[in-house]
């Protein structure tokens, strides 16, 4: 069974794992500061005690919620568990009464991409060479009102 829940401090090890197998970009410390700033938008998703996805997002301007990062361990994906995740922070950014949520896709990564597709967001603009490695990245967009 799947608990979508606020992160805690106990949970700070887990998700630099899964940040490092999955993106392996961010400074770890960078999420503590998520914890500090932002507590109510980042959230994790546990089985049996093992913290296994997170997510992390924050209100960027005025009505514009953007998403972080959002990751799921390898042995745990394609099990909805990245879905319900996405699921929480839409609906905390439209408690907050946010009218669109933004993010940021790598060009590359065609099976992200198409998991935001599904949850309704759209490619508005391309980022070129937005990451550390030149790579660019597509901006992607959800309207919630």
């Amino acid at each position: 069974m799947i608990i979508i829940r606020k992160f805690q401090p106990i949970d700070f090890q887990w998700v630099i794992d899964i940040e490092r197998r999955v993106f392996n970009e961010h400074d770890p410390y960078l999420y503590m500061q998520f914890y500090e700033n932002y507590p109510e938008t980042f959230i994790v998703a546990e089985i049996n005690g093992f913290i296994v996805g997170y997510v992390a997002g924050f209100q960027a301007v005025e009505g514009v919620g953007r998403i972080f990062s959002l990751a799921v361990h390898p042995l745990y994906q394609r099990r909805r568990i990245g879905s319900s995740l996405l699921n929480e922070i839409i609906h905390l950014f439209k408690e907050m009464h946010l009218d669109e949520i933004i993010l940021e896709v790598r060009w590359g990564n065609i099976r992200a991409k198409k998991f935001y597709e599904r949850h309704g967001f759209f490619q508005y603009e391309i980022a070129e060479k937005y990451y550390n490695d030149a790579e660019n990245a597509r901006l992607m967009k959800l309207r919630l009102s």
